[in-house]
């Protein structure tokens, strides 16, 4: 599509005519004209254009859309949670809590036979940052030297811990040592360590999540809070927790993406790229709007088969996460060999046809549930080509969710969840302005 063609289909799109003779200004000169005006509505600030807040400090506006978009966004994107679907999702649920047992649902974490009090201690200081990969074996640090867990040694010294964990040369370190600091200055404050902050709020789940959302700079936002209460349950270290109905699936991009595809979720647009989420409006929107339609499928499992069903939405979260990350990925691709022998392959690394030997060419990716589950790449005894620790593996190759996606019909639609740019810091929007007439500006890497 030429720079002309966009604009014309642009145009109809939004239904404005455009004159007859419009097709004859020269098409470069056009782009210079209209990526100037989109350049400077989009992403170039001025003085005087005003402020907005977030987590009680004020913020320049990024550009007169980052205005209107943060007012305007829930409207245009207008996600609305579908019963029905939840009906659906919930059903999908009960079935597979009846063909698997109980034990799909628990949350897989090697705490290395540590104590409740350790384990309270290093989920505290690590559930809370923004890692987009966690520390490697968090609890294998606590038996390495548990005094660095210590809440007054983290706040003397945060930037001590974040090395410790190895991680201080990450991306966004600032917040991250922000986090830890306060983190520790919470339970200093309380004169508890964070074992006992059940006991400090009675052992209601609702105060305590209460309590961090309160708690400006400790890291713990909604969905943080929502996980590290339900880790604190699940592995038996606050086990005696009241209210635990409060706790919502905490959402990231694998629960996200469920909810969209399986039609729970559902959006008037497609979402759109993080590039035009300025301060993270539609990330923020999504994230709570899955919350609200896991608590949804959750509400309807509880009142059709409460026989099966958990106490909490939350107590779906870790399978909902591995569904998404290791069933609802396409890692299944189709090959072709050059004497036109077609099959399917866990990833692209093969290189050989597995029936003659010659070159092969990939043709296509796809979701694995998008093809019939007796076709995919086997073993000789039927296994599946995968490691057995995968869910994939688990469920032999059929996804619970089908009835509620329908991935194999021709009306379903493999939709992306949200993606985050970080509002604050190096790499984020608040250091990426731009002024108009000066050019410039935007993330760096």
């Amino acid at each position: 599509m030429t720079f002309r063609d966009f604009v014309a289909s642009l145009n109809q799109q939004i239904g404005i005519h455009l004159p007859d003779d419009w097709a004859l200004t020269d098409e470069i000169a056009l782009a210079q004209r209209v990526l100037e005006k989109l350049n400077e509505y989009l992403f170039q600030t001025y003085d005087g254009i005003g402020t907005t807040r977030l987590n009680n400090k004020e913020y320049q506006y990024f550009s007169e859309f980052h205005k209107y978009w943060e007012t305007h966004h829930a409207e245009i994107i207008n996600a609305q949670v579908v019963q029905q679907q939840a009906r659906v999702a919930a059903l999908a649920l009960h079935n597979a809590r009846l063909n698997y047992g109980a034990e799909i649902f628990n949350v897989i974490l090697d705490t290395h036979g540590l104590p409740p009090q350790a384990i309270a201690q290093v989920r505290f200081f690590t559930a809370n940052q923004d890692f987009r990969e966690p520390p490697e074996d968090q609890f294998g640090k606590y038996l390495e030297d548990d005094t660095q867990f210590d809440e007054q040694v983290i706040a003397d010294d945060p930037n001590g811990f974040m090395g410790f964990l190895g991680t201080s040369r990450l991306s966004q370190s600032d917040k991250r040592l922000d986090f830890a600091k306060h983190a520790a200055e919470f339970l200093i404050e309380r004169g508890i360590d964070a074992y006992g902050i059940a006991a400090f709020y009675n052992n209601d789940a609702q105060r305590i999540r209460d309590s961090f959302l309160d708690s400006v700079g400790i890291g713990y936002g909604r969905k943080k809070t929502d996980m590290f209460i339900r880790d604190m349950f699940v592995l038996g270290v606050w086990p005696n927790l009241s209210n635990m109905q409060v706790i919502d699936v905490a959402s990231d991009r694998n629960t996200m993406k469920l909810a969209l595809r399986t039609r729970v979720l559902q959006t008037d647009i497609p979402l759109l790229s993080s590039f035009l989420d300025i301060f993270g409006y539609q990330y923020g929107y999504i994230d709570t709007m899955s919350a609200a339609s896991w608590r949804a499928v959750w509400e309807e499992w509880q009142m059709t088969h409460p026989e099966t069903a958990p106490i909490a939405p939350c107590m779906m979260d870790f399978l909902l996460y591995r569904i998404g990350r290791e069933y609802c990925d396409d890692k299944l691709v189709e090959f072709v060999c050059q004497n036109g022998h077609q099959f399917l392959n866990f990833g692209a690394q093969l290189r050989k046809c597995r029936q003659c030997r010659t070159e092969i060419t990939p043709v296509r990716r796809l979701l694995p549930c998008q093809s019939q589950s007796d076709v995919l790449p086997r073993h000789d005894n039927g296994l599946l080509r995968l490691n057995p620790d995968n869910l994939f593996y688990t469920f032999n190759g059929v996804c619970i969710f089908e009835s509620a996606c329908q991935p194999k019909s021709k009306d379903f639609k493999k939709l992306s969840p949200p993606k985050a740019i970080s509002i604050i810091g190096r790499t984020g929007w608040t250091d990426s302005y731009a002024y108009k007439g000066e050019g410039g500006g935007g993330m760096m890497g």
